[in-house]
C-alpha cells in the first residue's frame, strides 16, 4: 500500500470517526476580532449524494457533482433539481462551467474504495450549450505515457536500511494512477488538478494534454503524534523513524485562476489528511514560480477567489468555509464537511455535509 490519500475523497468517511475540528483551527479564529462579513446564508438543496464539487452554471442555476451517485445535478434559483448526467457506478468530479460548456470527469468507481491495480479510465467530458455530451480525452493515457511523479520518492528518504526494513512500505515511488479531480476553464483550454498523478495538467481546445507542473511531495516531520495518526490509518511507523521527514503525496484537490496566477490546494496523503497540514499555493502561469498562500488547513478540498483577490477555502475536516487572512484560515461559513466553494460577484456557494447521507448546497452573500 502506498499510503496515498483516499482514492476518492469519499473514502475519507472511514476516518471521520476519529477526526474532529483541529484545535489549531479554532485557535486561529480567536486572533481575528473582525471576521469577514457573510450574510443571507440559505440551504438551497438537500439530499445530495456526495456533493464534492459545485459550479455556477447557466441562467442562474448551480451545478453540483454528486460524486457518490454518479450524477451532475442542476439546481435552479428556487431549489428545483434537474439531472444532467447519470452514470451509476462512476465517480463524477472536476466539475466546472464557462461560456456555455460544462466540464467534468467520469472516473472509475464511486464508492471511495482503493482502485484496482493499474490504470483505469479517467474521461474528460463536455456538455455543450445544446446539451450534447462528448468525450474529449482519457486522462489516463497521459499518465501512462509520462507518469509525472514516477521518479518521486514518497515516504521516508534518509533512514538506514535496517530502519526501513522494519516498514519497507513507507518508501515508494509514484505509481501509474490518474485521478483528475478538479478543473478550471481558460481561454486556451482547461487546467486540471490530477490528485492521482500529483500534477497540474492542461488540456488544449483540441484535446491535447500537457504537463504544467508536477506537484512536489509535502514534508511532514515524524513525531509521536504522527506515529499515532499513522497507526490509526494502518501505518506502522517504527521508533527509528522519529525525527525524520515523511514525504507525503501532495494530492492537489482543487484549482482556480485569477489573472496570470493559478491557485491550488493540497491535501497531503496519509498521515497528512488528519493533521492539519493542508496548504494553498499560487503559481505564476508564465514563470511557473510558486508561492505559499496558506498553511495549517484541515483537508482543503475547494478554493475560490472573490473580485478583490481574497482566497476562500472549503475544509472537509475543518469548521467549514474559511477566508485566508495573513496565511491562516478564518472561518466565515461554519459547516460540517464543506467539500467545495465557488464565488461569483457577491454570491458564494458551497457544498456541505458532503460525506453524509444527505449532502447540502448552501448559498450566501459576501461583502
Amino acid at each position: 500500500m502506498k499510503f496515498r490519500v483516499f482514492a476518492a475523497v469519499a473514502a475519507a468517511s472511514a476516518l471521520t470517526v476519529t477526526l474532529g475540528v483541529a484545535p489549531a483551527q479554532a485557535h486561529n479564529n480567536k486572533h481575528h476580532h473582525h471576521p469577514p462579513a457573510i450574510t443571507n446564508v440559505k440551504i438551497l438543496a438537500e439530499g445530495l449524494g456526495g456533493p464534492l464539487k459545485v459550479a455556477f452554471g447557466p441562467h442562474g442555476n448551480i451545478l453540483v457533482a454528486e460524486s457518490m451517485a454518479g450524477m451532475i445535478t442542476s439546481v435552479s434559483p428556487s431549489g428545483k433539481k434537474k439531472t444532467l448526467v447519470s452514470a451509476p457506478g462512476k465517480e463524477i468530479v472536476g466539475l466546472s462551467y464557462a461560456r456555455g460548456t460544462t466540464n467534468y470527469f467520469e472516473n472509475a468507481g464511486s464508492d471511495g474504495s482503493e482502485p484496482a491495480p493499474g490504470l483505469t479510465p479517467a474521461l474528460l467530458k463536455k456538455i455543450d450549450h445544446r446539451g450534447k455530451t462528448r468525450t474529449v480525452t482519457d486522462m489516463s493515457r497521459f499518465e501512462k505515457e509520462h507518469d509525472p511523479d514516477g521518479k518521486t520518492v514518497y515516504g521516508v528518504r534518509d533512514v538506514s536500511k535496517s530502519c526501513l526494513a522494519q516498514s519497507p512500505e513507507l518508501q515508494s515511488k509514484g505509481e501509474l494512477y490518474s485521478h483528475p479531480y478538479s478543473s478550471v476553464p481558460a481561454r486556451n483550454g482547461l487546467y486540471v488538478g490530477d490528485s492521482g498523478a500529483n500534477a497540474i495538467l492542461h488540456v488544449n481546445n483540441h484535446g491535447k494534454v500537457s504537463l504544467v507542473k508536477t506537484v512536489p511531495a509535502e514534508p511532514i516531520l515524524i513525531t509521536k503524534a504522527v506515529q499515532t495518526a499513522g497507526a490509526e490509518a494502518g501505518m506502522d511507523v517504527p521508533d527509528c523513524m522519529l525525527g525524520h521527514k515523511y514525504w507525503a503525496q501532495p494530492v492537489p484537490t482543487d484549482i482556480t485562476i485569477k489573472g496570470s496566477w493559478l491557485y491550488y490546494t493540497v491535501l497531503p496523503g496519509v498521515p497528512g489528511e488528519s493533521m492539519s497540514v493542508g496548504k494553498v499555493y499560487k503559481m505564476n502561469l508564465h514563470s511557473k514560480k510558486t508561492y505559499t498562500v496558506a498553511t495549517g488547513l484541515n483537508a482543503p478540498t475547494g478554493i475560490a477567489l472573490d473580485s478583490k483577490g481574497s482566497v476562500y477555502v472549503a475544509q472537509l475536516f475543518g469548521e467549514g468555509v474559511a477566508k485566508i487572512v495573513r496565511g491562516k484560515a478564518v472561518t466565515v461559513l461554519p459547516a460540517v464537511m464543506a467539500s467545495d466553494v465557488a464565488i461569483h460577484g457577491h454570491r458564494l456557494i458551497a457544498s456541505t455535509e458532503a460525506l453524509m447521507p444527505s449532502g447540502k448546497l448552501v448559498t450566501a452573500r459576501i461583502r
